[in-house]
């Protein structure tokens, strides 16, 4: 028989299902959840009885043809008296209402899994043990008990049918696994003529795979390393049953990714893909409330999902797109977000966002499941990987400022009278402790016991508020203002030498703020998860400084560096380090920058881009340019997505030459193609250095600490900066047939500092090799060459 391993927590679940969406619903979860809090409770109880045993493993196997199901977990604590008391440990800022939600419900999953520790316990000793929940309070340590009861006969009518549903489960798992083994045996290379390189960045990652070595590969725009890397990272995953993970660091860039595979399904690979949309585009609420008393959608979810049986309706479908889960949350009255979360296991490729995998709040649990296998975990690609750096840095550095507090204070107003006392009283609370660390910009330590104490304050009044009869709207106030005062006060817990807290004022904000340097230590924690993971990007050099800060193993990990597969012929890069973009040197170099931007677009109309360090200098910029037969197009700072895609379809038609100006790092510097004419030629108006600030300096002392001092001031500035400047020239050739300009300003670009992060392609030995003395006829040339050749 077959053997299958499963995990208690999966396991021990109502049968037939029950249950909604809601905290501690006992689905699914952090397996790292509360574990601090554990581990404390479990130290206690060791010095306070010496019979105490922390995490006892206990396994049973259940013969249930034709499996064996081999059922394995942990018991948080397990007390060797006679009879033996057998423990779990349930964490929640809200101990009480977790306690009442526990007493009314004894067909919740924490009974189960308590209840089938107990019956592996009974099976293998004979003995009916004591089965105890012990609930903590995450706020003060608070314990309250909960007795758990036994009942044999019940148990093992309950096991017969779990044991049921898991038969049939299993062969639905087994022709997955089945049809991706031979679908890998099948697949074929999307393209029949692979573009130069492509055939090495897939030998790399095919071989690299096999031996489970990490890899960074740096791809210039054309090479087609999404496909070049997605292809060989699936045949392998699928070889063994599983699925490849595909994160992008947007959702625009999604895009691609689903290109990739729909060319594989085009000659004939087996393959179902998966993108992940966010729940707040998928939520059918005005505001994303995962709670019972105030969504249908989430009220009895999993009752309606087994009554439907709307996980093998899912397993049925083509096309797994958030449309269609859309129509079957409305047809079932169930959440179209969490129906999609049941694709996963179907699919072979599922595209999200980073912070699916990343975030403190993300599905890494559900999506690095393996399939039957569970030693053969998932491939895990990582796209445009520069900016993972940053945003995972962002994911743990959050921020809550007086501003933010009096302007949903403000919104209370429109409150019924029951709740607007109370909620003012809350915000006036939060300013008063913000207050306390009031003074110059500085390092603090922020006192956390009296945060976690207004916390549970808001928490019990927001839970007021949503059980009441008031209608809940988009914006709404109260809960805007409740989840940034929490997303906040958990942030108080991370510590460590990549963490400082602030306090910070400026002319008009004051904010406190805890700041992560360095994400490295969490991103590591999360490619165990994986078996494979490939980080890949057009700008990640130097190699040393993403690998540290990716948190990639030293090493065992391989880098690859791949040219462009187009001649240079198509392309004309040039640095002009006559102008200085320094802060500093603005003002008199606007209306330099104009006058090579107007004397550049009068050697060859068309469509260009320029973008800059900032809105600011953009601004200054625009204002004294002179293009009479140019449009002129310029990014604003807050740009809604039909904006976006009306500048584009500008470029796209050319009925007049354009001149786009944005910012280095935004929405059209990064993930957008623009093939053809739509740009012959790039400006990039200085490397865009972050803001020199009392942050940002406290970063690059710990980058001194960590990395040392000849790095420091690199890691903080240069190479975030020179990523952004070298994505935004890689805009102009995207094809064997573009070509274009691509021109530099500032003399920065000669640095060793800067130029080590451009790649080897753009120069010989020197960038400058780029510099020119006669700069129009150079470009001139370039021009006439090309349409000669």
């Amino acid at each position: 028989m077959r053997k299958v391993n499963i995990d208690v927590r999966n396991f021990a679940v109502p049968s037939p299902l029950v249950g909604s969406i809601e905290t501690h619903s006992g689905f699914g979860g952090s397996l790292y959840s509360g574990q601090d809090i554990h581990k404390i409770f479990q130290q206690k109880k060791e010095k306070e009885n010496s019979n105490y045993i922390p995490e006892k493993h206990l396994s049973i196997t259940f013969d249930k043809k034709p499996y064996e199901f081999v059922i394995s977990g942990r018991a948080d604590g397990f007390i060797t008296s006679a009879p033996c008391v057998i423990e779990e440990i349930k964490s929640s800022f809200d101990v009480e209402a977790l306690y009442e939600k526990l007493a009314d419900n004894f067909n919740h999953p924490y009974y189960w899994q308590l209840r089938t520790y107990g019956y592996i316990h009974y099976h293998q000793t004979g003995e009916v043990p004591l089965l105890r929940l012990e609930l903590i309070s995450a706020r003060n340590f608070k314990t309250m008990s909960l007795d758990v009861d036994f009942n044999l006969e019940e148990y093992e009518i309950w096991l017969e049918r779990r044991l049921d549903e898991l038969v049939r489960e299993t062969k639905i798992k087994e022709k997955i696994f089945d049809i991706r083994v031979q679908s890998a045996q099948d697949m074929v290379f999307p393209f029949a003529t692979p573009r130069p390189g492509q055939v090495e960045l897939v030998a790399a990652v095919a071989e690299n795979f096999a031996e489970s070595i990490p890899l960074l590969i740096e791809a210039p725009t054309g090479l087609g390393k999404t496909a070049g890397v997605l292809y060989p990272a699936l045949k392998e995953s699928l070889s063994r049953g599983q699925k490849v993970i595909f994160v992008t660091p947007k959702n625009s860039q999604h895009q691609v990714a689903e290109a990739a595979v729909s060319l594989m399904q085009d000659q004939g690979a087996k393959i179902r893909c998966l993108t992940l949309t966010s729940k707040a585009k998928m939520c059918r609420k005005a505001e994303v409330i995962c709670n019972p008393q105030y969504c249908e959608y989430a009220k009895d979810y999993y009752a309606k999902l087994d009554e439907h049986d709307l996980v093998n309706k899912v397993g049925k479908m083509k096309r797994l797109t958030s449309r269609k889960f859309i129509e079957l949350g409305e047809k079932y009255q169930v959440c179209p977000f969490e129906l999609s979360l049941e694709g996963i296991d179907r699919a072979d490729v599922v595209i999200g966002d980073y912070n699916y995998v990343f975030s403190p709040r993300s599905l890494i649990g559900r999506l690095s499941t393996p399939l039957l296998k569970p030693k053969e975990k998932a491939n895990l690609v990582i796209d445009e990987a520069h900016n993972l750096p940053s945003r995972a840095q962002d994911y743990f550095s959050p921020s809550i400022s007086i501003g933010q507090i009096t302007y949903f204070e403000s919104q209370f107003a429109n409150l019924p009278d029951k709740f607007l006392d109370d909620g003012v009283a809350l915000t006036q609370d939060f300013i008063r402790l913000i207050r306390q660390y009031s003074g110059e910009s500085r390092r603090i330590t922020i006192d956390p016991a009296p945060f976690i104490e207004l916390g549970a304050r808001i928490r019990e009044f927001t839970g007021g508020y949503l059980e009441s009869d008031v209608e809940i709207k988009a914006q709404d106030p109260v809960l805007g203002f409740s989840n940034l005062a929490q997303n906040f006060i958990e942030s108080l817990e991370l510590t460590g030498p990549e963490f400082f807290q602030t306090y910070q004022k400026t002319y008009n904000a004051e904010i406190l703020k805890v700041t992560c340097c360095d994400a490295s230590a969490q991103l590591k924690e999360c490619y165990k998860e994986f078996k494979n993971f490939v980080a890949f990007s057009a700008t990640l050099k130097p190699f040393y400084y993403y690998q540290q800060l990716l948190g990639f193993p030293e090493n065992k990990t391989k880098t690859y560096e791949f040219a462009s597969p187009f001649t240079e012929q198509n392309r004309k890069i040039m640095v002009i380090p006559q102008i200085s973009t320094k802060y500093r040197d603005r003002n008199s170099s606007a209306p330099k920058i104009c006058d090579v931007i107007e004397r550049v677009l009068n050697v060859k109309s068309g469509n260009y881009i320029a973008l800059f360090p900032s809105f600011e200098f953009m601004n200054m910029v625009v204002g004294k340019l002179n293009l009479p037969d140019y449009q002129i197009l310029t990014q604003p700072k807050e740009m809604k997505l039909p904006l976006i895609n009306t500048y584009l379809h500008e470029l796209r038609e050319g009925l007049r030459p354009t001149l786009l100006l944005g910012v280095q790092g935004g929405v059209f510097s990064e993930g957008v193609d623009y093939p053809g004419h739509m740009l012959i030629g790039a400006f990039v108006v200085g490397p865009a250095l972050p803001n020199f600030d009392f942050e940002r300096e406290q970063i690059r002392v710990y980058y001194e600490k960590r990395y040392g001092s000849e790095h420091a001031f690199d890691y903080a500035y240069v190479f975030p900066a020179m990523a952004k400047a070298i994505q935004s020239a890689g805009r102009v050739v995207r094809t064997e047939t573009d070509r274009g300009v691509i021109i530099l300003i500032d003399p920065r670009f000669l640095e060793d500092s800067y130029s080590q992060t451009m790649p080897a392609e753009w120069f010989d030995e020197s960038p400058r090799e780029l510099v020119s003395q006669k700069i129009l006829q150079d470009i001139k040339d370039f021009w006439e060459t090309t349409y000669e050749t």
